[in-house]
């Protein structure tokens, strides 16, 4: 199963930093995510795709493509907006 490292405020939505999420693609990766913990997918998905402001790499490269394909070993991270100043 993939992993999957939530940041800033999607951690405290889920209650924890990283899961192991079944998928094929990051697509369905995703969908999985947000049936487990509907906060999170409320935070990030806008019209089922991903908001304007949210990252998410796979491996540490950004993907916006959810047929992109994963596997047991990859990394999925979701990064929120982040303000500062």
């Amino acid at each position: 199963m993939p992993t999957v490292k939530l940041y800033a405020n999607l951690r405290k939505l889920a209650g924890t930093k990283e899961l192991s999420i079944t998928g094929v693609t990051l697509g369905t990766v995703v969908n999985e995510l947000v049936q487990k913990h509907p906060t999170v997918g409320e935070a990030i998905l806008q019209k089922d795709e991903l908001g304007p402001h949210i990252v998410l790499t796979l491996n540490g490269h950004n993907i916006t493509d959810f047929e992109t394909p994963v596997t047991e070993q990859d990394i999925v991270a979701i990064f929120p907006p982040i303000a500062g100043g």
